[in-house]
């Protein structure tokens, strides 16, 4: 198994922690672990960084690891923002009105489009500044859905890890990835 599907496995593998958990702080913080990995994905495997910077979805979260990970006093662990994504709505005659909401965790298009940021941003890279300008223009909402994100990254990063031959199939089926021991 080589680095690049190693770190593969290792985003699959916080994806599915992330989609899990309904603690907001803790989803926090699998992002930004997840937005490493791809980054050290993609310093370790030049290939991959050629694709990946090629690609418009995956230039974008390079570069939104690079603003989380270079700008953290905009990001403030333990402050989020949400947004409902799914809500349902039940009346009966027995039980009454019940209604509930499922909340996302999400970034907003307007932090990362704030004059501050992209200041900075382009200070530090004209290029990572023009990529996140262009993404931004094709984001048509005012939010973007972190879980959504990091599905449509990690079909990308797989199908690359597949078209590159770094993709071993039996390691989806046999869990040979450990050894029991024991103290004599």
């Amino acid at each position: 198994m080589t680095n690049t599907e190693t770190s593969m496995r290792e985003m699959r593998h916080i994806v599915t922690l992330f989609s899990k958990s309904s603690d907001f702080d803790e989803q926090w913080i699998l992002f930004k672990a997840y937005l490493n990995t791809a980054h050290s994905l993609s310093d370790n495997d030049s290939v991959a960084k050629v694709n990946f910077q090629q690609n418009e979805l995956m230039n974008f979260a390079l570069v939104l690891r690079n603003i989380l990970h270079h700008q953290p006093a905009k990001w403030h662990f333990g402050k989020h923002d949400v947004q409902p994504t799914s809500m349902s709505f039940n009346f009966s005659q027995n039980a009454g009105v019940n209604f509930s909401a499922e909340l996302s965790l999400v970034i907003q298009k307007n932090t990362l489009e704030g004059q501050e940021l992209q200041k900075i941003l382009g200070d530090n890279s004209k290029k990572q500044l023009a990529v996140l300008r262009a993404s931004l223009e094709k984001v048509n909402r005012h939010v973007i859905i972190v879980l959504s994100l990091m599905q449509q990254v990690q079909e990308y990063v797989e199908q690359y890890c597949k078209n590159q031959g770094q993709y071993t199939e039996r390691y989806d089926n046999e869990p040979h990835g450990y050894t029991l021991i024991q103290n004599a």
